[in-house]
């Protein structure tokens, strides 16, 4: 990629499992945008580089179709800290989140907020629905984005882009419980490592999106690395050996499951919003 991007329309995104890039491509290609070039703040030496040659990254950029998951209601501290550090000014946004089904709590109204602190006009927000980080433990939204999902995200893009008016913070809602009231961010569940069935292949650190794991060990770097684990899943979603898998225990297993019952049966569908 070059560092210099010529095109008007840009995606920015975080997205360990792609499911979030898969939405902002859509939205993007909604917009008329077909050769995608896009900015995955997902790994941090992009971030870095982007925090580094913003002005030339970002200059011909009009309008950036934003996007990041959602982890226990809140987004990724990762997204914020580099949002944070890039000046959109003037640039006209569209914010968008990806959640597993449940809820999205404060992270909706959040991402607007970010964006139209740096600067941005937020022209259109938009909560879609991701396969669920935590599927391993119960199926909730396999599959999604499914077909019907990418065909919204198109029709929320196509409109969004002739959209002359801006939204305000009060105008995106919030979905409160007591995990996104909650000032932490919390993790119940924990990645292990199981090194006899490891090949040290270097796949979950090329796709670890905090950089906590060894390429060559495929271990965490240390104790405190693994404390830094944002529980994503990339890892054990990119491992074919089994040697990355969830951990968790019998209450907190129990407590997922009654808490991910609903959203296990019912499918919910995106909300857009428009000023």
């Amino acid at each position: 990629m070059n560092d210099k991007i010529s095109k008007q329309i840009g995606i920015l995104y975080f997205s360990p499992t792609n499911t979030t890039r898969k939405i902002c491509q859509a939205i993007a290609l909604g917009m008329g945008e077909k050769d995608l070039e896009d900015l995955n703040i997902t790994f941090p030496d992009f971030r870095e580089k982007l925090i580094s040659n913003q002005e030339s990254m970002l200059e011909n950029i009009r309008h950036l179709v934003v996007g990041a998951p959602v982890y226990a209601g809140k987004l990724p501290v990762q997204f914020i800290e580099c949002i944070n550090k890039l000046t959109l000014k003037g640039k006209e946004c569209t914010a968008v989140v990806v959640y597993g089904n449940r809820d999205y709590g404060i992270a909706f109204r959040n991402m607007a907020e970010i964006l139209i602190k740096t600067g941005c006009k937020v022209v259109a927000a938009g909560a879609f629905i991701g396969q669920h980080s935590y599927k391993d433990i119960i199926p909730v939204a396999i599959g999604r984005p499914d077909k019907n999902d990418l065909e919204q995200a198109f029709n929320f893009g196509k409109k969004s882009i002739n959209n002359s008016k801006y939204l305000t913070i009060n105008e995106i809602p919030v979905q409160l419980d007591w995990i996104s009231k909650s000032k932490s961010y919390f993790k119940s569940v924990a990645v292990e490592y199981i090194s006899e069935n490891c090949t040290k292949c270097g796949i979950c650190a090329k796709h670890c999106p905090t950089g906590v794991i060894s390429a060559k060990t495929g271990d965490y770097l240390s104790k405190k690395a693994k404390a830094n684990c944002i529980a994503c899943m990339a890892c054990v979603f990119e491992c074919k050996y089994e040697a990355r898998i969830i951990e968790v225990n019998f209450i907190n297993k129990l407590i997922l499951r009654t808490h991910l019952k609903k959203a296990s049966v019912q499918r919910l569908e995106p909300l857009v919003i428009f000023p």
